[in-house]
């Protein structure tokens, strides 16, 4: 996996294939009740380490019991990709909260909250 274009190939078909699995095959019902969506994933230039950051549909308070339940299950979600996957080697995934849609929310509220304040003229 030298040249960019392979990488790039297999970083989206680990990204499809483990948003279908954690979407659909996931057995831990903490997991399945938190709605998580693969947002992105970041390969390891070697390809044997991925770094997997999930949104959740879930308030923030039961981040931490989520976490917990993807560290527990990592091994689940590594052996299902590798049923999938045609690569070499199948990598260790470290799952990651993503919390860029938690923030865009969050400052669309602040701004909103401002735009009301403001006097009208």
């Amino acid at each position: 996996m030298t040249d960019g274009r392979g990488r790039a190939r297999t970083r989206e078909e680990v990204k499809r294939e483990l948003s279908t699995i954690v979407e659909f095959e996931a057995r831990n019902p903490v997991i399945r009740d938190a709605f998580p969506t693969v947002m992105d994933v970041k390969l390891s230039v070697d390809g044997r380490y991925a770094k997997v950051y999930i949104a959740l549909g879930v308030a923030t308070a039961v981040n931490a019991e989520i976490v917990k339940a993807f560290k527990r299950d990592r091994g689940f979600f590594r052996t299902q990709l590798a049923k999938r996957l045609t690569t070499r080697y199948t990598p260790q995934l470290e799952f990651i909260m993503d919390e860029t849609v938690e923030w865009a929310m969050r400052l669309e509220k602040l701004l909103q909250d401002e735009d009301d304040e403001l006097p009208s003229t």
